[in-house]
Parts: structure tokens; C-alpha cells; sequence
């Protein structure tokens, strides 16, 4: 962890290991960030209490990172990745 603007931040890699799409979803905004294989991302968070700041489920083809503190998604240069990249078009299957 580094301090930036006076408080703590943290980093984690999401890496899709799999052979299909892979949901990362970041609580407790909502935001949806969907992993080609083999493409990684990375869960920024700041502005966290004295906790872990990152607490993560996973569940068949969805990872769910919530966060304590604000926080945002990367690619591994730094650049944000917004809300709904690489989501699926309505009707497109994805295999669990």
C-alpha cells in the first residue's frame, strides 16, 4: 500500500485464467467489468478504515470485490475501465 493524497491505497489483480468471459463486479457500486481469457485487471481502492480494504467472493463465471473505502478498475497501465466493458449484448451466452 501507498499513500496518495494523504490516505492509503490498495491494488489487487483480476487475471481470467478460464477459457470464457469472466464478470468482476465492484460493491458496493454495482459497476459490471467483464475479462476476456487472459486479459487482467486491476481493483483500485482508497480512503479504506483500518480493515482489509478488499473482500472477495467468487461464484461460477463472476468475481464480486467489495470494497471498504471508494475505489475503481485499471487495465495494467492505469487507464479506468468504465462500467459494463466487455459486457455481453443481451441474448449472448456466456458459459459457467
Amino acid at each position: 500500500m501507498t499513500q496518495a493524497d494523504g490516505g492509503p491505497v490498495a491494488r489487487m489483480r483480476v487475471t481470467n485464467r478460464g477459457t470464457d468471459l469472466l464478470e468482476l463486479i465492484l460493491e458496493p457500486y454495482g459497476s459490471d467489468h467483464w475479462l476476456r481469457p487472459a486479459e487482467t485487471f486491476v481493483v483500485v481502492t482508497y480512503g479504506f478504515g483500518d480493515g482489509d480494504p478488499f473482500e472477495v467472493e467468487h461464484e461460477p463465471a463472476t468475481v464480486i470485490v467489495q470494497l471498504d473505502g471508494h475505489g475503481y478498475v485499471t487495465d495494467l497501465h492505469g487507464n479506468e475501465i468504465e462500467c459494463a466493458h466487455g459486457r455481453p449484448a443481451t441474448g449472448e451466452e456466456t458459459t459457467a
